[in-house]
């Protein structure tokens, strides 16, 4: 664990605490802290990001960053002895950047550098690039339909309204008319999030370029932000340039809790689950890295009892065989997986006729197991086997198209 002012950085699993005799505990983590974690939890006690325990939190398998009123909390992930956040860090903003979860037009892409502190300073960044790109190309106007009080006749007099607002002002008329504005549902939304990035952020790069957004930016009325909010922007090619904007506009006014009491913490948490973010980044690394030899396929389910399907991670065809492969982010004991996980493997390599399946773990090196056949055949009589299969992710040079070959002749072999 490593910390500095305003800032924590934690592993996955790993659990944090204040002492109550002392204001500030040497992590960082402070009883006010840790009282926004209850009130967190209090309304979200189903939460998967953590659990609470004596006097502080443990972190389950989610990463991201959670944003405590104005100290940042980073959780990374871990595969391994290897404990150097930098060095996760850098793991889990490629992993993000892979996945599409992390990315900007290009224009936004080359600007955008890892000054940030955590991945959540990382994302105001993103953010604000990609508003930048909006405000440079101009805002898109909209038609809006808008009703009140006029000293002109202009639009279509609202007759009813009229006569009960101005039987004493004569020199009044109440009427409907359509303007040409800037404040519209996309502004409106855009403009919440540079709000509560206003509120929150301590970077001083974000606050000096966030200054410059706002100053720039239209008024705009205030919106009540619930998912709804989102399912209100229609599909129009005129909103395309706006995509990426309002995607992360979305993750964080959807996942940010305000305090309702002044002067409190409010919290903003941007998570994700460690499993599925490994299964998809295998996914579109072999993907990416395939020369056309492979047919690959990720979640292809089929039925296995009355209406329960069976989905392995990946299925991999290549000269009529098939292979499976299954990613569990986790460590294991002297290269024992669990029984539940072999016979998910079992299952897998008779329903796909598979000969060779893979439990791919992430490790510090790259290696496998000699592989063990299961003790039933095929339906057609021949043996069939799973090993095990380690690569290396912690090294920066791994983590691109190589991994992807690794993985390939991990299989093969």
């Amino acid at each position: 664990m490593s910390s500095q002012p305003n800032y924590i950085s934690v592993f996955e699993y790993q659990s944090i605490t204040y002492k109550k005799e002392k204001r500030h505990y040497k992590s960082g983590f402070t009883e006010g802290i840790y009282e926004a974690f209850l009130k967190f939890h209090d309304h979200n006690p189903n939460t998967p990001f953590f659990e609470l325990i004596h006097n502080g939190v443990r972190f389950k398998n989610y990463v991201g960053a959670i944003q405590v009123g104005k100290t940042t909390i980073e959780i990374l992930p871990k595969a391994g002895k290897e404990d150097n956040p930098e060095a996760w860090q850098h793991v889990l903003i490629q992993m993000l950047k892979t996945c599409k979860l992390l990315q900007a037009k290009e224009s936004g892409t080359a600007n955008l550098k890892l000054r940030a502190n955590s991945v959540l300073e990382l994302y105001f960044e993103l953010f604000l690039n990609e508003l930048e790109l909006l405000l440079r190309q101009g805002l898109i106007k909209k038609y809006k339909k808008q009703e009140g009080q006029q000293n002109s006749l202009k639009g279509a007099l609202a007759f009813n309204k009229h006569i009960a607002k101005n039987s004493v002002h004569k020199e009044r008329f109440y009427v409907s008319y359509t303007v040409y504005s800037k404040n519209h549902l996309l502004h409106q939304i855009l403009h919440e999030a540079l709000l509560i990035i206003s509120s929150i952020s301590n970077n001083s790069i974000i606050k000096d370029k966030l200054g410059r957004m706002l100053a720039q930016f239209p008024k705009v009325s205030r919106v009540s932000i619930n998912p709804s909010v989102f399912d209100r922007i229609p599909n129009s090619r005129k909103h395309n340039p706006y995509g990426k904007a309002l995607d992360i506009a979305k993750l964080i006014l959807l996942n940010y809790r305000p305090d309702i009491k002044a002067g409190r913490r409010d919290l903003l948490a941007i998570m994700f689950d460690m499993n599925i973010l490994w299964e998809e980044y295998i996914l579109r690394i072999l993907k990416k890295a395939n020369q056309g030899n492979w047919q690959i396929h990720g979640q292809e389910s089929k039925r296995f009892w009355n209406t329960k399907t069976i989905r392995p991670d990946i299925v991999l065809e290549v000269n009529g065989e098939t292979y499976i492969i299954d990613t569990k982010w986790k460590l294991i004991d002297n290269n024992k997986p669990s029984d539940a996980d072999l016979k998910q493997m079992f299952a897998y390599n008779h329903h796909w006729s598979s000969r060779k399946s893979m439990l791919l773990y992430p490790s510090k090196s790259n290696k496998t197991s000699n592989p063990g056949s299961f003790a039933l055949p095929l339906n057609n009589d021949e043996p069939h086997f799973c090993k095990l299969g380690f690569v290396n992710v912690v090294s920066e040079s791994r983590l691109n198209e190589k991994l992807a070959d690794d993985i390939f002749e991990l299989i093969l072999n």
